[in-house]
C-alpha cells in the first residue's frame, strides 16, 4: 500500500487451496474502492499435486508418495 500510488499494476499473487479467502475479499475491496488500480490475480500450484512423470513442475515426480 505504502508505493502502490507509484505502480502502474498491482499483482496479486494467490496460491491454490492455501490462500485464505477472506484475503482475496480484502484484495477485490480495495480494488474496488480505487485504493489499487489496474489489480490482476495470479494463481499458481493449481494441479500441481495430480501430475506424474515429466511437465512443468519444479523436478521429477514418479509418482512415488501418498495419493490424495
Amino acid at each position: 500500500m505504502l508505493i502502490s500510488q507509484l505502480a502502474d499494476a498491482t499483482i496479486y499473487l494467490a496460491r491454490a487451496n492455501y490462500t485464505e479467502k477472506n484475503l482475496l475479499q480484502f484484495s477485490k475491496d480495495l480494488s474496488e474502492t480505487g485504493k489499487l488500480k489496474n489489480m490482476a490475480y495470479v494463481v499458481n500450484s493449481v494441479g500441481a499435486s495430480k501430475s506424474y512423470g515429466y511437465g512443468y513442475n519444479y523436478g521429477y515426480n514418479y509418482g512415488y508418495g501418498s495419493k490424495e
